[in-house]
């Protein structure tokens, strides 16, 4: 197993942002959108969400994060620990992202960083499995909600949700 990068070109929001938690090097550009705004939908965090954030992110930077449902840009991301760097131009991400690759390729043995990301991610692997099945579980009673409701109407109709 070798590391994973993830590159922001553009929006990660929801789903897409919580998946690219799961990657060990995240490199987005300034002006890209993060954020994972499940509560403003009227559910609870997905996609490995409940497990990734709390993983990867400092404590009160995740609260902020999941309670808000707000979005934010690359180079506030950087600010705040979310992406390892924040670069100028969406052009440039790739490259950024390709130029640590190539860094860790050519100056490192493959097999001792194989082993070191087996190393960093062998106490997650361990409980991730009971996390998404909380995760899973969450999410059916927030679909089944009338804040659901509330928030889909207000997606469909383009308003703020008024919740009960």
């Amino acid at each position: 197993s070798s590391g994973i990068n993830a590159e922001y070109g553009g929006p990660a929001i929801g789903a897409g942002f919580c998946v690219s938690m799961f990657c060990d090097l995240r490199i987005t550009a300034d002006d890209a959108k993060l954020g994972a705004n499940f509560v403003k939908v009227g559910i609870s965090p997905g996609m490995g969400g409940s497990f990734t954030l709390p993983q990867k992110l400092q404590n009160q930077i995740c609260n902020d994060v999941v309670f808000t449902g707000r979005t934010f840009s690359g180079q506030e991301a950087e600010k705040m620990g979310v992406v390892l760097k924040s670069v100028p131009s969406r052009a440039m991400v790739l490259d950024e992202s390709l130029g640590l690759a190539e860094q860790i390729v050519s100056t490192t043995s493959p097999n001792a960083v194989q082993e070191t990301v087996k190393l960093l991610r062998a106490p997650y692997l361990q409980i991730m499995d009971a996390q998404l099945q909380l995760e899973a579980e969450a999410q059916a009673r927030c679909f089944a909600s009338n804040d659901f409701k509330i928030a889909l109407a207000s997606v469909k109709n383009k308003t703020l949700p008024v919740f009960d």
